[in-house]
């Protein structure tokens, strides 16, 4: 029998091959069953959400529904290009072929229960691509944050110009408050004493870096064009179906729908909530404002799997070649980018 190494001694090479082989066919195996998982619902979620607008697209004019899927897909995109920002404010950034691919990949989770997917999906793929821990999970946390945040911001700068037609959603418009809010919960000085906390209670997390309030703003900032994307793809969706559809109305129902759907952090996608939110918001008839959430959900989810089919040439390639793991920072000592 092989001797046990003694204390502080490396175990056999053979030996550390073998463990090393048995925890990457855990992680494969782990991987596949979460990959078939997502793949059952979004083929569940696509097939329900068909047969609820088949009867009502079948006028549509295939002009402009092919306006919003590419319009969605350059919505989407922008959103992952912006995540590449938001690595870039702790390290080195991917690249962006790289990031892209990451955020197709991972944004398939979403549509599994559980709002927690998406993270630990774009997260873990970012980790293995070769992003230390300490800046791809943070990052994908802050990067969901700046996003919805924009959403806020977007809708918060069109409702002004739609005064006549505020009352008709109050509830929704309430959201707007969480603006504010948030952008203050983003501010330095109420993340570092949650970081010291987190450390002080886990042992980790002192290599996160907590960026400059004036970076996270300028990040929210960056989300924004996304949102004007978005709401083009929902107008577009809605223009195929009615002559006249009203534009600001659905950009404000678009960005607060949204919103809503990700607070909604326990059902897949937001579903059902960002369709009834977007219908209290949008001003439109009832069966036709129903439609056009379910069939703008339609564009963005089939952008979301094709997306996740066009990138995976990019996503084998940043698993064969991965940068080395930059140091983790002292977490007795604040980096200077968590200076206000």
């Amino acid at each position: 029998m092989a001797p046990h190494p003694a204390p502080g001694e490396e175990p056999p090479a053979d030996g550390a091959r073998r463990s090393g082989r048995r925890t990457v066919a855990a992680g494969v195996l782990v991987g596949a069953v979460i990959g078939l998982t997502c793949v059952a619902f979004v083929v569940q979620r696509m097939t329900a959400q068909w047969s609820e607008v088949r009867d009502e697209v079948a006028d549509a004019s295939l002009g402009w529904v092919a306006a919003a899927l590419v319009l969605a897909a350059a919505g989407m995109t922008w959103v992952a290009a912006c995540w590449r920002r938001a690595l870039a404010l702790s390290g080195p950034p991917p690249a962006l072929s790289q990031t892209v691919a990451w955020y197709y990949a991972g944004e398939i989770g979403k549509y599994v229960p559980g709002g927690v997917w998406p993270v630990l999906g774009r997260g873990e793929l970012a980790r293995r691509g070769g992003v230390p821990r300490g800046r791809a999970y943070p990052s994908v946390g802050l990067s969901l944050a700046a996003l919805y945040l924009a959403a806020l911001a977007f809708a918060t700068v069109l409702v002004p110009l739609d005064l006549a037609e505020q009352s008709e959603s109050p509830a929704a418009l309430a959201l707007l408050g969480l603006l504010p809010l948030g952008l203050a919960a983003l501010h330095p000085r109420v993340l570092l004493p949650v970081r010291r906390l987190v450390v002080r209670l886990t042992g980790r997390g002192g290599d996160v870096v907590v960026p400059p309030w004036r970076a996270t703003v300028g990040l929210v900032v960056a989300y924004v064009p996304s949102w004007v994307l978005i709401t083009a793809a929902t107008w577009c969706t809605a223009r195929a179906l009615v002559p006249d559809p009203p534009l600001l109305r659905i950009g404000i129902a678009t960005a607060l729908s949204w919103t809503a759907g990700f607070v909604a952090v326990p059902v897949p996608a937001g579903t059902g909530v960002r369709e009834a939110v977007f219908l209290a918001a949008s001003g439109l008839p009832s069966g036709l404002g129903a439609t056009v959430a379910v069939g703008s959900r339609l564009a963005f989810l089939v952008v979301d799997v094709l997306g996740a089919v066009v990138t995976a040439p990019a996503l084998r390639g940043a698993r064969r070649a991965r940068p080395a793991p930059a140091e983790p920072a002292d977490p007795d000592r604040e980096p200077a980018a968590a200076r206000p």
